[in-house]
């Protein structure tokens, strides 16, 4: 009886070391595929997009396009010859995961030489040019839909994200998914499935009585329909987890910046951190769980053997029944055993 006491004790701490290594494995891969960026991408040239770590994926406006076109890290592209950017999500069994940059210049006078409105892109995320091609009035990409694919990964840092940096010189109005977006100097913000968060400077959206604007360590939730229409939930405070996230990829985009002879930027703390919603940065989620199409709660639980009320509590929703793709949730006491929800509710 001992014997097999102690055998399953063995199996539950190899189990847990099992685990442990996999959730250290993600942020490892993801630092990984982007340390090398600055190097890849150097020099980059204005209007022009630099693969950076496998796999990513594009579509030309020619068809087809050359065998060896933008193939491998390192390769470059005018972004003019581009109608769609796609890196690929984390793969932990070959170690990779996809990242491209973008220097657009978004017609921007007055700039340092090369450096104009810098995108970071990663994981499983879409970037669509919609300039037409040989468009007179507007830079390619200038104009473009962010459509991050149904999440893939588990792994926070692995989601798919648009990282978007404007120069410190000038203001820059884009168009990001259909709505006129006014961004201030050196504005620094990233765009998930779930948040827009503001890490430096300001964007304004609209105009009149619909202007709205976002600040400096403000973030807002958010949901992306599959037509790419930005559904915002509510407006908050930058979470501790948040913050760090745009430290990473400043990071990144700073070494960049000092490889290619450009001015670097820098993020200044909060004074204080808000939650994010369902606790992520409490610490008390066993797992983050991004939501398929087509998965319920009472499925989502089963997966996981765990309370289907207790997942939606974690996750303060309206109704166990609300739930759609690209969403993340807290997952608490996983293996706790699957509880359905009473009959009738």
């Amino acid at each position: 009886m001992w014997k097999l006491i102690l055998i399953a004790f063995l199996l539950l701490i190899g189990t847990a070391i099992v685990v442990q290594a996999q959730d250290e494995t993600c942020p490892a891969i993801v630092e990984q595929a982007l340390q090398p960026i600055s190097e890849l991408c150097n020099p980059l040239d204005r209007n022009s997009a630099c693969y950076g770590a496998s796999m990513v994926e594009s579509a030309t406006f020619a068809e087809p396009p050359a065998p060896d076109f933008f193939a491998k890290p390192g390769d470059r592209s005018e972004l003019a010859l581009l109608r769609e950017i796609r890196p690929r999500p984390l793969d932990e069994a070959t170690g990779n995961f996809g990242v491209a940059v973008l220097n657009v210049q978004a017609n921007l006078p007055g700039t340092l030489p090369g450096q104009g409105v810098i995108f970071l892109l990663v994981g499983d995320a879409r970037l669509r040019n919609e300039v037409p091609q040989n468009s007179s009035q507007e830079t390619p990409f200038q104009s473009f839909y962010f459509l991050p694919g149904v999440g893939r990964s588990n792994c926070y840092e692995a989601e798919p994200m648009l990282t978007i940096q404007t120069p410190g010189s000038i203001s820059v109005t884009i168009n990001l998914n259909g709505v006129e977006t006014e961004m201030s100097p050196g504005t620094l913000l990233t765009i998930t499935p779930t948040v827009c968060t503001i890490h430096r400077g300001n964007i304004v959206q609209g105009a009149g009585d619909d202007r709205a604007a976002l600040l400096a360590n403000q973030t807002v939730d958010i949901r992306i329909e599959p037509t790419g229409r930005i559904v915002v939930n509510n407006l908050r405070d930058i979470s501790e987890r948040e913050y760090q996230r745009g430290l990473q990829v400043q990071e990144t985009i700073n070494a960049l910046a000092a490889a290619n002879g450009w001015t670097e930027q820098f993020i200044t703390p909060p004074r204080a951190f808000d939650q994010e919603p369902g606790g992520g940065s409490s610490g008390g989620c066993d797992v983050q769980h991004t939501v398929a199409a087509g998965e319920t709660l009472h499925r989502i639980a089963q997966r996981y053997n765990t309370s289907v009320a207790g997942i939606a509590e974690a996750n303060q929703l309206a109704s166990p029944r609300l739930i759609y793709a690209g969403q993340t949730l807290c997952i608490p006491n996983v293996d706790s055993g699957f509880v359905p929800l009473p009959a009738g509710q």
